[in-house]
């Protein structure tokens, strides 16, 4: 439902620094939920669709609803009456060689008014992105071979993933409970056999293992306070476990490594009072505590390695205080204005003990001028601070690359100025183009930097970013296609910073020119089915480090869908998936040296294909 909404693009939410900051762009029941671990997406496919009153688009601001700097939610307002919902779901993804991993789920759910209890179990097994077939080869710079090799790559994906929440009038006010447990084990084996090899090296196998358990507890608290005030508290605290190894077979030997516990404590207050039915105000604080402890081991042809820090511990604690105002200023015209102000202190022990401290103001504008129902104008400008990912500041590898990078305790959050124009045109029959210009102004941007001859995360200076952003929904009555229609959302981007080894202008890595999707939905009543096809273009990246350039490329994805309902309780779909059976490719530069000072010293070329499967999904409910 929420994906086939004209002229809104499903967002599970952004990379930022905050509990509120960071949620996607749905809202159910007007709430966002109290959760990190559980992502939004998964929250809305276990709500049925026969509990769904109606799903409402807000454009703009809303006074007495914090939009938290978005210009466009969607909520998913539920049923009251009294229901009991049950749902179990089996999918099956059937490979040419036979092989058909499971993804098994029951969804049970109770509610009644503003009471609910719910609970899932999900038991998954899946293949990876990473599997797949192919060649690899490696070229001295004359161009003459040095190796070649088939590549056969095997990536396992298993989990167990538990969940409960529970909702009641309480003290006056609504209180919601919800509380979530995932094991998770991940296996990857690479194995390359020669065709050729110039130094007589022979097959080469490379092996990870993951094991992560993440356990997390959520609530909120929602209570108003006379006709004009409404207090919401919020808790929520997560803790990861996650132990990795990797062992390199050939004549290199060398095997890593890590265990990881990390966690994550969140208390935040909000009161929104409704001056009148054309302002509102928002005031609050959050408060949160982060924490990492990683151990690293690493062994080179049998002889235990020192990396920079390899083993650390990484503590941060971050206050934030806030005020946003939502003004109606005319019945055409609404203003969102407000500014946070974030304290934090990082505290690192590794190779050197070191303490930071921050102090980020964070003003936000979002205005939004609506000429008519049809059209709307809406301008944001903001200042957002990164969230620093607390695995960077101890050492790791990927033996698939060839890298070892170290940790780096000196890391800064990167800061964006963000300024955004969207215009949102709609027309008769669910039809709309919005068009989306945003160009961003970065500070101490987060790359990879040279530390003790090894590549490390850092900050590399300042840069910016332009994106061009297009979603268009048309619907297809008119041609004579019943219920049809065709979506396309696609973002342009372009970027550049100075790169820190060669002082020249490029692209940041792992930024995108052009992704995009199209898919083109149609209904045949008749058959009480709907069909689906879905078009995601291929995409091509790189990663800058201080010895090796890496290219990623890969192919352009088709999937064909075919659900048929039999009955109001019983959906089975049908997919065939990755039709063209599209490929990943990764092309690798490596240098003597720094680059920009020292010659190419191996060129490789690796690339393997995933093969097309067929995903049958039986969904029953009760």
């Amino acid at each position: 439902m929420v994906q086939r909404l004209p002229g809104f693009t499903f967002d599970a939410g952004q990379n930022v620094r905050g509990f509120a900051g960071a949620a996607g762009n749905v809202l159910i029941n007007g709430q966002r939920p109290s959760s990190k671990s559980d992502s939004l997406e998964d929250i809305l496919k276990r709500i049925p669709a026969a509990s769904v009153a109606r799903i409402a688009l807000i454009r703009g601001g809303v006074p007495g609803l914090d939009m938290e700097g978005r210009t466009v939610l969607a909520d998913v307002v539920l049923r009251e009456e009294a229901r009991t919902d049950i749902a179990a779901e089996a999918n099956f993804k059937l490979y040419g060689d036979g092989r058909a991993p499971p993804v098994l789920k029951l969804d049970v759910e109770r509610r009644n008014g503003e009471r609910a209890l719910s609970g899932s179990i999900l038991y998954a097994y899946e293949e990876g992105d990473d599997a797949g077939r192919g060649r690899v080869a490696d070229f001295f710079p004359s161009g003459a071979p040095e190796f070649r090799s088939r590549v056969r790559s095997v990536d396992i994906d298993k989990s167990l993933k538990v969940e409960g929440a529970a909702q009641s009038p309480a003290w006056g006010g609504l209180f919601h409970l919800n509380g979530s447990f995932e094991y998770a084990w991940t296996g990857k084996n690479e194995q390359d056999r020669p065709v050729f090899s110039a130094d007589g090296a022979g097959a080469a196998s490379i092996s990870d293992h993951y094991r992560t358990s993440l356990g997390e507890l959520g609530a909120d608290y929602d209570r108003r306070i006379g006709q004009a005030t409404e207090l919401k508290l919020v808790f929520l605290q997560t803790l990861k476990w996650r132990h990795y190894a990797s062992e390199e077979a050939d004549q290199t030997l060398a095997n890593f490594a890590q265990r990881r516990f990390s966690g994550e404590s969140i208390l935040r207050a909000t009161v929104t009072r409704t001056i009148s039915p054309s302002l509102s105000v928002e005031t609050g604080a959050e408060g949160a505590f982060n924490f990492l402890d990683g151990r690293s081991t690493y062994v080179l042809f049998g002889v235990p390695t020192r990396l920079p820090n390899d083993n650390a511990t990484v503590q941060e604690r971050r206050g934030e205080v806030f005020a946003t105002a939502t003004w109606r200023l005319r019945r055409d015209l609404d203003l969102e204005a407000g500014a946070r102000i974030e304290a934090s202190s990082f505290a690192h022990t590794g190779d050197v003990r070191q303490t930071q401290s921050f102090l980020f103001p964070k003003p936000r504008v979002v205005l939004t001028w609506s000429p008519g129902k049809a059209s709307q104008l809406r301008l944001r400008f903001e200042r957002e601070v990164g969230q620093l990912d607390f695995a960077n500041f101890v050492a790791s590898t990927d033996f698939t690359t060839g890298a070892v990078d170290a940790g780096n305790g000196t890391l800064q959050p990167e800061r964006r100025w963000v300024s955004e124009a969207a215009l949102e045109q709609r027309f008769p029959g669910d039809g709309a183009v919005v068009v989306t210009l945003s160009h961003i102004e970065l500070q101490d941007v987060v790359d990879l930097v040279p530390i003790q001859g090894l590549n490390a995360p850092g900050n590399i200076g300042d840069g910016w970013r332009n994106t061009a952003e297009l979603a268009v929904t048309a619907p297809l009555d008119r041609i004579g296609l019943a219920g049809g229609q065709v979506k396309f959302d696609g973002t342009w981007l372009e970027s550049r910073v100075t790169d820190p080894t060669t002082r020249q202008a490029r692209t940041i890595t792992a930024d995108l020119p052009f992704s995009g999707t199209i898919s083109l939905t149609g209904e045949a009543p008749a058959l009480k089915s709907t069909w689906t096809i879905n078009v995601t273009n291929g995409s091509r990246s790189h990663e800058y480090r201080i010895d090796e350039v890496l290219g990623y490329r890969v192919e352009t994805a088709a999937d064909v869908r075919w659900e048929y309902k039999p009955s109001d309780r019983l959906a089975i779909l049908f997919e065939i998936g990755d039709i063209t059976g599209r490929g990943r490719y990764r092309s690798s530069t490596a240098y003597a040296g720094l680059r920009g000072a020292a010659p190419i010293l191996v060129s490789e070329q690796f690339g393997v294909r995933w093969p097309a499967y067929w995903h049958i999904r039986i969904r029953r409910t009760w």
